[in-house]
């Protein structure tokens, strides 16, 4: 019994010799680009990218620089790497950079919003109804007038500034040159844009206008919108994810609306308290709600949420407080909040990792916050101060 099975075996095995080698007769291989090196003679060593690792303790020890305005600071701006960090209050406005404080000598009659691009290269600031660019030396590039009062603007690495306003173009990009880039005239005179929020590219938009529209932009496109939605109440706050596919829209109602790139409605969820602010990681995938108590009620109660892409609760926190800033890290590792005088960092599972108390010296409590992707460096406004911390 055994010689058959083993005359079998030898056959098979003859067969598949046989057939790989007539297949390998019909492949012709593709000659190399270029001629591979031996293994022998390569000594490259890879090395491991190295990563930030951020310590919450050290972070929030105290501020590394400071800058002390007797007004409150409106807005502030930081660039990726930290090196760059701007602050605007009513009369005064400000550039921290590694080896200098820049545009501390200048006057604004109504400054209200700056912006500092993620290369840090650009700064934009808006006064009224004019915004100017500057270079990270303090050098003037261009003052562009638009005719109408600004509720936002954001710098694009290559210097592009964005505007939204209340005249006509309620919408524009303007180049480094002063020149105009683009411009969407929503068709309507009201349409004021309240608020609007870009992809990580600045190709896709979500704008919100005052007549209760959310318009989803392609910049590129030659009739801008793709589409648009009417959320039956005034829009507080949008955000987009890096890649322009995940949509959120707060309105005044305390609702949060999910929607795709696609126009399609994903869900609606509605707050239990006064919402006026959210934020998101940078891949949508969690948003971090702020509370407001404006009528100053004793039993209103200071709730933030972490919401999950579905609209799921995380966790909430119920501060003891006013929340006066919120933030979440665009890898979603940290969540920064501020309950009156103490600012306070949290993980993501709502795990308290750090605390820091506000000293009477830099103001009575926290205004606006703006921070690097990784959390490792800090921009916070006070009533008086702008501090930064890493």
């Amino acid at each position: 019994m055994k010689k058959p099975v083993i005359l079998i075996c030898v056959l098979l095995v003859s067969s598949v010799i046989i057939f790989s080698g007539c297949v390998s007769e019909y492949e012709v291989p593709e000659p190399p680009e270029t001629t591979p090196a031996p293994e022998e003679t390569s000594n490259t060593t890879v090395t491991p990218t190295a990563t930030q690792t951020v310590d919450p303790v050290q972070l929030l020890s105290g501020p590394t620089d400071e800058w002390t305005n007797r007004v409150r600071i409106k807005e502030v701006s930081i660039s990726d790497d930290g090196n760059y960090v701007g602050g605007v209050s009513t009369r005064k406005a400000i550039i921290i950079t590694p080896t200098k404080k820049l545009l501390t000598n200048y006057n604004w009659p109504n400054a209200q919003f700056i912006s500092v691009s993620g290369s840090g290269e650009y700064i934009g600031i808006a006064d009224n109804d004019f915004v100017e660019l500057y270079d990270n030396t303090g050098g003037k590039l261009y003052s562009y007038n638009t005719g109408g009062t600004i509720n936002q603007i954001d710098v694009l690495d290559n210097g592009n500034l964005i505007q939204g306003g209340e005249k006509s173009p309620q919408l524009s990009a303007v180049g480094i040159k002063g020149n105009e880039v683009w411009n969407w005239p929503i068709g309507i005179s009201t349409a004021k844009v309240q608020v609007f929020d870009y992809s990580a590219d600045g190709k896709n938009m979500l704008v919100g206008t005052q007549d209760e529209m959310v318009y989803y932009l392609d910049t590129e496109s030659k009739h801008m919108y793709t589409w648009f939605k009417d959320v039956s109440g005034e829009v507080e706050d949008v955000k987009i994810s890096d890649d322009g596919e995940k949509l959120y829209v707060l309105t005044d109602d305390n609702k949060i609306h999910s929607f795709d790139k696609y126009e399609n409605k994903n869900w609606e969820k509605e707050i239990d308290i006064n919402t006026v602010e959210i934020e998101i990681s940078k891949d949508g995938s969690y948003i971090l709600t702020k509370p407001y108590n404006a009528d100053n009620s004793f039993s209103f109660k200071n709730k933030v949420y972490l919401l999950d892409q579905n609209g799921n609760v995380e966790w909430m926190k119920q501060m003891g407080s006013d929340v006066g800033v919120i933030g979440i890290s665009e890898d979603a590792e940290y969540v920064v909040i501020s309950e009156d005088k103490d600012l306070r960092m949290y993980n993501l599972d709502g795990v308290e990792k750090a605390t820091y108390h506000l000293e009477s010296q830099y103001g009575m409590f926290f205004v606006c916050l703006d921070m690097t992707p990784d959390a490792s460096k800090m921009a916070l406004g006070t009533t008086n101060s702008l501090l930064v911390f890493g």
